[in-house]
C-alpha cells in the first residue's frame, strides 16, 4: 500500500511538473543523472569515469639507451633459463646449483680447506649425472673443473660413468674438453684405460675433425712407446696386424722378419692413408678453398674419397655458389667431380644443377660454364677437355664410396639437363647460331640431349627461313653466309648420321629443307659458304632429302657453271655431276 502512494505521487508530481517545460527539463535531466546500469545479475555495474581535457596525465620516463639494453639483456637470460628448465626438468637445477659450486671453486681465493669442502659438495650433486652434464655445454665446464682438482678416486669415478661413451664425447664440440682433461690429469692408469677405448677406432677418429685433436694429444704429449704403436698399427692394415707378435711389433720388424709381405702392406697402407686427408675437418671449408689450382684438387679428393655423408655437406656448402664454381678456371672442375662421383643424383639435381639451369644464359656464355654443361651431354669428351684434364679426373675413378654405375650415373643427370637445354635453344637460337663462342655447343646439344629434338632444330632451320642476299641486309648476313650459323647448319646436317646410328628419329636435314623450301636454298649457290652448306645437305644420309635437293640444284646447273671465284659452287657441281 505504501508503495502504490508513493507512485501514485510521483504521477501527480509528473503531471504538475509538465505543464512547466522548464522545470519539466531540468527533472528529467536530474532523472537521468541519477539512474545507473544495472548488470544482468542484478548488481549495479559501474561506468568507468573518464579524464577530462584540462586534467593533467603525468608523463612517462623514456629510459636511456643503456637501461633499453639492459632490460633486453634481462629478458633474454630468462628466455634461456625458461628454455633450458623446459629442456632439462629435473637436471636444471642440479645443474644451477653445480655452477654456483664451480663459481666459488675456480676462483683464486679459495684455499686448500675450502676447495675440499666444495668438491665435496659438488661430488654429491653430479653422482650419477656425469654422462647428462658432459654433453652441454655450460655444465660441461663444472666436470672439467671438478677433473682438474679431483683426487684419482674421483677422476676413476667420472671415466667409469663415461667409459662406454668416450669415443662419442671425442666427436662432440664440448664433450672432448672432459676427455682432454682425463689424459691431461689422470694417472697412468686412467690414461692407458682412456687410450684403450680408443683401439678399433682411430681411423674414424682421424677423419673426424674433433675427435683427431684428442688422438693428436693423446700421441704426441701422453702417449708412451706402447701406446704410440697401438694408436698407430690400425694404419698399416690387416696384414701387418697378422704378422706382428709380441717380438715383431713394430713395421719396421714386421717387414724385416716377412719380406713376402711387404708389397701387401705397403698397398693396404695406401688404401687407408690416401683418403685419410682429414676430409671430416675440411669438408665444410672446401667452399673457400675451390677457386684456386691446389684447393681444387684438394676438393676433388676429398669427394672421390669422401663418404656419401662427407659428399653431401661439401655439396651443401657449395650451394648458391654454383655458377661461380661452374663460371671458375678452377672451380669448374670440382663440379665434373661431382658429377663423376655423387651417386645421389637427386641431390645433385637439386643442389648443383637447379642453380646452374637458372643462369643458363651466363654459364653457357663463359668458357668454363660451357665446359660444365657439355661435360654433362658428353663426359670427357677429347673435343672438349684436355687430355691432361681427362687424367685428372680419371685418378676419381674406382673410389670406394661410388657404387652406382658410372653409365646410369650419366644418363640420369643427362635426363635432368636435357629439356632445360634443349628449351633453351629453341628460345635464344638465332642468338646461340650466329656467336661464334655458342654456336659450337648447338650440335653437342642436339646430338646428345634426349627428348624431342624437333622443337629446337625447327627454330634453328627457321633462321635461315629467307632468300639470301649476297652481303646481307642492312648488315645482317643470311645463316648460310654467317661465319658461324654456316658451320652451325653443316654440322647439323652432317650429324643426321650420328643421330641415326644412335636410333634417334629425327633429321636436322629433312627440318631444313621443310622449313626453308629448295627455292630459297637456291639462292644460297651465289655465296660460297651457302654452296658448301648445300653440298652437304647432297651428301645427306636421308635420301630423300638428298633427292629433293639435287632435282632443285639441276634447274639452275648454267647458271652454277657461270659463277666465278667460288669455290663452293664448284665443289657442288661436282656433286650435281656424280
Amino acid at each position: 500500500q505504501i508503495f502504490k502512494k508513493l507512485t501514485a505521487v510521483k504521477y501527480n508530481l509528473t503531471a504538475q511538473l509538465s505543464s512547466s517545460p522548464f522545470l519539466s527539463g531540468m527533472y528529467f535531466r536530474m532523472e537521468a543523472k541519477s539512474k545507473k546500469p544495472f548488470s544482468p545479475k542484478g548488481g549495479k555495474k559501474q561506468k568507468p569515469t573518464q579524464k577530462g581535457k584540462g586534467e593533467f596525465k603525468p608523463k612517462k620516463k623514456e629510459l636511456t639507451k643503456e637501461e633499453l639494453n639492459k632490460n633486453r639483456q634481462q629478458r633474454k637470460k630468462e628466455l634461456k633459463k625458461n628454455r633450458q628448465q623446459a629442456e632439462r626438468k629435473d637436471m636444471f637445477q642440479i645443474i644451477c646449483q653445480c655452477k654456483q659450486v664451480w663459481g666459488d671453486l675456480r676462483r683464486k681465493k679459495c684455499d686448500n680447506e675450502l676447495r675440499t669442502k666444495l668438491m665435496k659438495d659438488l661430488h654429491d650433486l653430479i653422482r650419477g649425472k656425469i654422462k647428462q652434464m658432459a654433453f652441454a655445454h655450460d655444465s660441461v665446464r663444472v666436470l672439467q673443473c671438478f677433473i682438474q682438482f679431483g683426487s684419482h678416486e674421483q677422476r676413476q669415478e667420472v671415466f667409469a660413468e663415461l667409459k662406454d661413451d668416450i669415443i662419442g664425447l671425442c666427436k662432440s664440440q664440448y664433450g672432448r674438453h672432459v676427455v682432454k682433461k682425463l689424459l691431461m690429469y689422470g694417472n697412468k692408469e686412467l690414461l692407458a684405460a682412456v687410450m684403450q677405448t680408443f683401439k678399433g677406432h682411430v681411423r674414424p677418429m682421424l677423419r673426424h675433425a674433433a675427435a683427431s685433436s684428442i688422438i693428436e694429444y693423446a700421441y704426441n704429449d701422453k702417449a708412451v712407446l706402447a701406446q704410440r704403436l697401438m694408436l698407430t698399427e690400425e694404419l698399416y692394415g690387416n696384414t701387418f696386424t697378422v704378422c706382428k707378435s709380441s717380438v715383431c711389433n713394430t713395421i719396421e720388424k714386421v717387414a724385416e722378419m716377412n719380406p713376402d709381405k711387404l708389397n701387401n702392406i705397403i698397398d693396404e697402407m695406401k688404401q687407408i692413408l690416401t683418403p685419410m686427408e682429414m676430409i671430416e675437418s675440411i669438408r665444410e671449408s672446401v667452399v673457400y678453398m675451390a677457386h684456386t689450382h691446389d684447393g681444387a684438387r684438394v676438393a676433388m679428393h676429398c669427394l672421390w674419397h669422401g663418404t656419401a655423408k662427407d659428399r653431401k655437406i661439401i655439396i651443401k656448402t657449395m650451394k648458391t655458389y654454383m655458377v661461380k664454381f661452374a663460371t671458375g678456371e678452377f672451380g669448374h672442375l670440382v663440379l665434373l667431380a661431382i658429377f663423376d662421383c655423387v651417386d645421389d643424383t637427386k641431390l645433385v639435381k637439386q643442389a648443383v644443377l637447379s642453380e646452374i639451369l637458372s643462369s643458363l644464359d651466363e654459364v653457357i656464355g663463359n668458357k668454363y660454364g660451357k665446359k660444365v654443361l657439355l661435360y654433362l651431354l658428353s663426359p670427357r669428351d677429347p673435343a672438349h677437355l684436355l687430355p691432361e684434364i681427362i687424367k685428372v679426373l680419371e685418378q676419381g675413378d674406382g673410389n670406394a664410396h661410388s657404387k652406382k654405375d658410372s653409365a646410369t650415373r650419366r644418363k640420369e643427370l643427362l635426363e635432368v639437363v636435357s629439356p632445360p637445354l634443349l628449351e633453351h635453344l629453341r628460345e635464344n637460337a638465332g642468338t646461340m647460331a650466329l656467336d661464334k663462342a655458342t654456336s659450337v655447343t648447338i650440335s653437342d646439344i642436339l646430338a646428345s640431349a634426349c627428348g624431342d629434338l624437333r622443337p629446337a632444330m625447327t627454330a634453328v632451320a627457321q633462321l635461315a627461313n629467307q632468300e639470301l642476299v649476297p652481303g646481307g641486309i642492312k648488315g645482317q648476313l643470311h645463316m648460310a653466309e654467317h661465319p658461324a650459323g654456316h658451320l652451325v647448319l653443316k654440322w647439323l646436317i652432317e650429324q643426321d648420321l650420328t643421330l641415326a646410328e644412335a636410333g634417334k628419329e629425327e633429321r636436322f636435314g629433312r627440318i631444313l629443307v621443310d622449313t626453308v623450301g629448295t627455292d630459297k636454298m637456291k639462292s644460297w649457290v651465289k655465296v660460297n659458304r651457302g654452296a658448301m652448306v648445300l653440298c652437304s645437305l647432297l651428301n645427306s644420309c636421308d635420301k630423300s632429302v638428298v633427292a629433293e635437293v639435287k632435282e632443285a640444284l639441276k634447274s639452275i646447273t648454267s647458271e652454277l657453271s657461270s659463277i666465278s671465284n667460288n669455290k663452293g659452287a664448284e665443289i657442288l657441281l661436282e656433286n650435281l655431276n656424280k
